[in-house]
């Protein structure tokens, strides 16, 4: 099967078993220019990784490169850039006081997932749309739909699922990046940048699920 009809039924899998607002989201680094497939434009406006992931989640198709993206941190995460000095030395989250001091926002900040090398772009489209073998694929869902998903991989392996969060770069760190760097699959329950500029809904929590592992997850959906 071609990309776009492999992802076609990955979405239809997904949809089928796990009850949706909006569409499961394929992301793609690319490292340069010339690695860009056809049929994407570049996005028109200047806004975060987490509200280019929304607007592919409602239907939108299109690429950014480090100029478009609003929120360096969630760009350093997913590694259009470097971290900015003042969010990997944990100064900017201790300033907006998340944590007790500084000591403690140094010791999470170290522990952030972020994607080492460099990448020119990154494309976003929504699952059924999306004709590139995805990195990562991120979904949107209620609690019961991430539980849905988490049942899809003790289907195989009898392992309990793990997410691991801090309520901090969410769609960024903890669905894109993390199982990007680690050819996984996380859960998060989002942050306060993404609920508020992306407008993920005090019900929903978001999955990210790494090329490596999506078969498996489809698999096991259709299974249970």
């Amino acid at each position: 099967m071609t990309n776009l009809e492999t992802n076609k039924k990955y979405c239809e899998v997904i949809e089928s078993k796990i009850a949706l607002d909006c569409k499961p989201v394929a992301m793609k680094l690319i490292k340069t220019e010339e690695d860009l497939p056809e049929g994407y434009d570049l996005i028109d406006e200047k806004i975060r990784h987490c509200e280019m992931v929304r607007k592919a989640s409602l239907g939108d198709k299109f690429y950014s490169t480090i100029e478009e993206q609003k929120c360096l941190g969630g760009a350093g995460a997913i590694g259009l850039r470097d971290m900015p000095e003042k969010l990997a030395n944990g100064e900017k989250y201790f300033s907006l006081g998340r944590f007790q001091d500084l000591e403690t926002a140094q010791k999470l900040t170290a522990d952030l997932s972020i994607v080492p090398e460099r990448s020119w772009g990154i494309i976003y489209a929504p699952l059924d749309e999306a004709d590139f073998e995805a990195d990562v694929i991120q979904v949107i869902t209620k609690p019961v739909g991430g539980m849905k998903l988490a049942q899809s991989i003790v289907y195989k392996t009898g392992e309990k699922a793990c997410g691991m969060f801090a309520g901090i770069q969410s769609l960024c760190g903890d669905a894109f990046s993390k199982p990007y760097i680690e050819g996984g699959i996380n859960f998060t329950l989002g942050c306060d940048g993404s609920r508020k500029a992306a407008d993920i809904k005090d019900e929903e929590m978001a999955v990210g699920i790494s090329k490596e592992m999506i078969e498996e997850v489809i698999s096991g959906l259709e299974s249970i």
